[in-house]
């Protein structure tokens, strides 16, 4: 499957588990979602172009700040 078949299948589960009957049921369709989730993002991550992949900036020897492109991921989402 390529990365658009999987935001489909994403969406498809996620409005079975809106309109599921009960608890182990939705959370069957929760669970199936949020595996899709992270193989969908894996795919689309880069590392941030400012920190590379770190997630902070070191101003000097003792201080280091959170970069702002990533909000302190080390990534960037396509």
């Amino acid at each position: 499957m390529n990365t658009q078949e999987q935001k489909v299948t994403y969406k498809k589960l996620l409005n079975k588990a809106i309109q599921a009957n009960g608890r182990k049921e939705t959370v069957f369709y929760l669970n199936r979602a949020a595996k899709l989730k992270s193989k969908i993002y894996s795919k689309t991550k880069t590392d941030c172009y400012r920190c590379n992949g770190a997630g902070y900036l070191r101003v000097s020897l003792d201080e280091t700040k959170t970069c702002l492109s990533c909000y302190g991921k080390g990534y960037l989402i396509n």
